[in-house]
């Protein structure tokens, strides 16, 4: 067999010594992933398209109960770090055994909703040793241990000693029957019997006892097995009709010798008209120079008009309430244009002439690294909305003033895009980025330049405020 030349050994070698180069130089500019599980940050090399991807490449196992931002399915960034907020584990015991949970729910309510455990507001529900209230269930903490049970200590009182009966019926009526204690036609329970129990609940039995009711001019002597009003006048025979009220009312707990009145109601109605204030909307206008508006047709108030229901009692005019109201003329809305069409000019800068298509006239503030409220040590320190380091030449905004990422230029601070956003920014409202070393204060009003390109139409606000923050 013949050997290669010498030649064609040295190209072959030459090949293999540059993708080795080149492998390695692959390697070296890999981006890195971030990933928080707790505290402790993880960081995975790779090449990634999703946040799931990463999660397998760092060979993290999560819960479905597990709450991972972004999505595991979402795209994920290199800028973006990715946390895992664990579920955390809850023991629940039922009459049918003990059972175990994970859940990232916050409160109790929300937990057994999650969990399918269905509760009654009959059931005495311990959290960690503490009775909760079917009515708390909402503003209590989820807690490591739940328990469940359909037995409540309540107390009866019947005219002589009370009564404490530990008990699984679920009302006061099948409390009572299971007390042994019986009721006649002319006694009264409160709750009624219908009422679910609740833990700690007292019921009173109590007897009948004279009272007076004066109605149509006329006093009616006669005996009550209810301290409820209208259980006592529906007893006599007695009803209200359309707005007739009682003296005492309904919630009152009458007592024996008490006097009962029935106030007769009558009514009529009268008409009064209001104005309808009209609506402003808005037409764009490619005749006129944006941030510029005109009137293209005034607006007309309407007429609402109402009946007043006047209230008499006993024949004497008492009161008057607004009934009904519907709208008898309609407003017309007033049309305003505003302007669209853009107009390209330059500014004299030191940094040189500059195109601008839109000056604005906003509220100018200055921010650093340090004054956003995080640590100097934390992965996000002095990175902004954008991923771009917060230093001169980024500015906050509010998006919906000034196109996300767009450039503008500030006198007196120069050009800069719109690389951030702050919870504190809104309307017309700059917020100037400088770095912890070269910072300047700023707080004034001045102009904010719109530089070129134009964007798309769809990004451009042309109803900005009115109004400076």
């Amino acid at each position: 067999m013949t050997k290669p030349p010498l030649r064609y050994l040295v190209i072959l070698l030459l090949i293999l010594g540059l993708g080795s180069f080149a492998a390695a130089g692959w390697l070296l500019t890999r981006p890195s992933y971030t990933i928080f599980d707790g505290r402790t940050p993880i960081t995975i090399p790779g090449q990634f398209s999703t946040v799931q991807e990463v999660l397998a490449a760092a060979n993290i196992e999560t819960r479905p109960e597990d709450v991972i931002v972004p999505a595991p399915d979402t795209a994920v960034s290199p800028t973006t770090p990715i946390q895992i907020n664990r579920a955390r584990q809850v023991t629940v015991r039922t009459a049918s055994g003990t059972s175990n949970y994970w859940t990232n729910q916050p409160t109790l309510d929300t937990f057994l909703a999650q969990a399918g455990i269905p509760v009654q507001r009959t059931d005495q529900i311990y959290a960690d040793g503490v009775l909760v209230p079917y009515g708390q269930l909402a503003d209590t903490a989820v807690p490591d241990a739940i328990e469940i049970d359909q037995f409540r200590t309540i107390t009866i009182e019947d005219g002589g000693p009370s009564q404490t009966l530990s008990t699984a019926a679920q009302t006061v009526g099948a409390a009572l029957q299971e007390a042994g204690i019986t009721l006649f036609a002319a006694d009264s329970v409160t709750p009624p019997l219908g009422t679910w129990l609740e833990p700690g609940m007292v019921i009173r039995v109590e007897r009948s006892f004279p009272v007076s009711i004066e109605v149509d001019g006329r006093t009616i002597q006669t005996r009550t097995s209810s301290p409820n009003v209208l259980d006592t006048l529906a007893a006599a025979g007695i009803g209200l009709v359309g707005y007739d009220y009682t003296n005492p009312g309904p919630e009152a707990i009458l007592q024996p010798g008490d006097t009962i009145q029935v106030i007769r109601v009558t009514e009529d109605h009268q008409f009064a008209d209001e104005p309808i204030p009209y609506q402003t909307v808005y037409q764009a206008n490619d005749q006129l120079e944006i941030d510029n508006r005109a009137v293209i047709s005034p607006g007309i108030p309407g007429i609402k008009r109402q009946r007043i229901r006047v209230r008499y009692e006993n024949g004497i005019e008492v009161s008057q309430e607004m009934d009904s109201e519907w709208v008898a003329q309609p407003p017309q809305d007033e049309v305003i244009g505003y302007g669209t069409k853009i107009i390209i000019r330059t500014i004299d800068t030191p940094e040189g002439p500059l195109e601008y298509w839109r000056v604005v006239k906003m509220r100018i503030t200055s921010y650093k690294p340090a004054s956003a409220g995080k640590p100097p040590d934390h992965p996000g320190y002095g990175i902004t909305a954008s991923g771009l380091r917060a230093e001169k030449g980024v500015v906050g905004v509010d998006r919906s003033v000034i196109p996300w990422k767009s450039w503008i230029y500030v006198p007196n601070y120069g050009k800069a895009i719109a690389g951030d956003v702050g919870g504190g920014l809104y309307g017309r409202w700059i917020d100037l980025a400088y770095s912890d070393d070269d910072y300047v204060g700023w707080s004034t009003y001045g102009d904010v330049y719109y530089l070129t390109p134009v964007p798309s139409p769809d990004k451009i606000n042309y109803l900005l405020p009115t109004v400076l923050p």
